[in-house]
């Protein structure tokens, strides 16, 4: 009897491997997630925020070590065919595009988001530190150091006496800064973001603005499908309650006289216990007011 109790079902076996095939054919059958990779300074939280209010479920983000373009992490990888990230939040210079954007070899798609403004980043002990912003004719004041991101729209910088010193990109360029070697010029949500408070200062430019630096989406043509362009959507301003992008949206109806809305009875003010110091407060203004009342009328006679 011992046995038989303790002897396997022959319908439970047989379940089993049913059982574990349902399970592996739902497991892959879930999609795997949306991810949107960024550059420094590139703040993706609101697209992260709308996405889930439109999908349901998280958008995966990657932030990429690069300040400008998408560097090699936002690539193929490995043997697979997926790449790191579906979509890129990058940035150009002032006028380019992401690489591999235009031409007749096209390999991505983008879509341009928004221009950033330029900054300028100083020693912390520099004369312009404690500049609320300086216009375009006071960098003259500044020695502006060159380097791989400085565009040639901008103010030139001065050149080195050996190219070889020249920092190799802006998080070297603001090394040489914090030695007080000079400034230099930067996207200013990127500098804000790489900059150290105890050793740099950054300055909004005023007046005529600079030509500003673009961030773009980029994502690879072979994978332009309908989940990376509802992500676009988002990316260009379609939120939860909208079904096309602000930029597409159909010019507003002529508008229709509303129904006056009943009179909302006027809201009472809060009871103020008696020598609160709100009430005291409460007092004192009245008092003032009164005394200007009295000022007021004695004036007309």
């Amino acid at each position: 009897m011992t046995h038989e109790s303790g002897a396997e079902s022959p319908v439970d076996s047989s379940a089993a491997p049913a059982a574990s095939a349902v399970a592996g054919s739902e497991e892959t059958s879930v999609a795997p997630p949306m991810r949107l990779g960024f550059a420094r300074g590139i703040a993706p939280s609101k697209w992260e925020r709308r996405w889930l209010e439109a999908v349901g479920r998280p958008l995966e983000l990657h932030p990429i070590e690069v300040a400008f373009g998408r560097g090699p992490a936002a690539g193929r990888r490995g043997s697979g065919a997926r790449s790191e990230v579906d979509v890129m939040l990058e940035r150009a210079h002032p006028g380019e595009r992401p690489d591999g954007s235009s031409g007749d070899a096209k390999s991505r798609h983008a879509i341009r988001l928004y221009t950033e403004a330029i900054a300028l980043v100083v020693p912390i002990d520099h004369e312009l530190a404690e500049s609320d912003g300086v216009e375009i004719s006071d960098l003259a004041l500044v020695r502006l150091l060159d380097h791989p991101d400085h565009a040639p729209d901008w103010p030139a910088a001065a050149p080195w006496d050996d190219p070889s010193w020249r920092p190799a990109d802006a998080y070297a360029a603001l090394d040489l800064v914090a030695t007080g070697a000079g400034g230099i010029l930067l996207p200013r949500p990127l500098a804000r973001h790489l900059a150290r408070k105890r050793e740099h200062a950054v300055i909004p430019l005023l007046g005529e603005p600079l030509p500003g630096t673009t961030v773009w989406a980029s994502w690879a043509v072979d994978r332009d499908a309908p989940d990376v362009q509802q992500l676009a959507g988002i990316l260009r301003g379609r939120t939860a309650r909208s079904s096309r992008p602000a930029a597409e949206a159909p010019a507003a109806a002529p508008a229709q006289a509303k129904p006056a809305r009943a009179q909302q009875p006027a809201a009472k003010k809060p009871q103020l216990k008696p020598n609160s110091r709100g009430a005291q407060l409460a007092a004192a203004r009245e008092k003032a007011e009164r005394e200007k009342a009295a000022r007021r009328r004695a004036k007309r006679r």
